[in-house]
């Protein structure tokens, strides 16, 4: 088995409708894009994907080869015909909020315990800098 991709960093967008609670997961589309497309480009699956594309009926044909797109004008076109949106019920909502928080609390308060030894670290060396000077 291979190793897990990293897990995409980016904002998180969490929405209501009368129904639902939504969360837009636009950096991870995005992300699973631009990887879809550096796959099909790898030796791995260049040769299959090419196969399948050659071998796909695209209706009519003026001679002409397509332009090729940059990689990032392409991943933005394929994300905006993507789900980027995860749509969640009421309990659904709330027990994957308890989750996250559940799995979140200790991380934030170590980087809340991180952050503190820094604040008191940095006024350390504001009090101790007027007496080197002085020294």
């Amino acid at each position: 088995m291979t190793d897990q991709p990293t897990p995409v960093r980016g904002p998180l967008y969490v929405a209501a409708t009368p129904l639902m609670v939504t969360v837009d997961v636009t950096p991870l589309v995005e992300a699973n894009v631009a990887e879809l497309l550096d796959l099909l480009a790898s030796p791995e699956f260049y040769d299959d994907f090419h196969e399948y594309v050659t071998t796909t009926p695209t209706g009519q044909h003026d001679g002409h080869a397509p332009e090729r797109l940059p990689a990032e004008e392409l991943t933005a076109r394929l994300v905006e015909r993507l789900a980027t949106r995860v749509a969640l019920t009421g309990p659904q909502a709330v027990r994957v909020a308890g989750r996250m928080h559940e799995l979140g609390r200790p991380l934030a308060e170590a980087a809340q315990a991180r952050d503190a030894v820094v604040r008191r670290a940095r006024a350390a060396a504001v009090a101790a800098a007027p007496e080197r000077r002085t020294a």
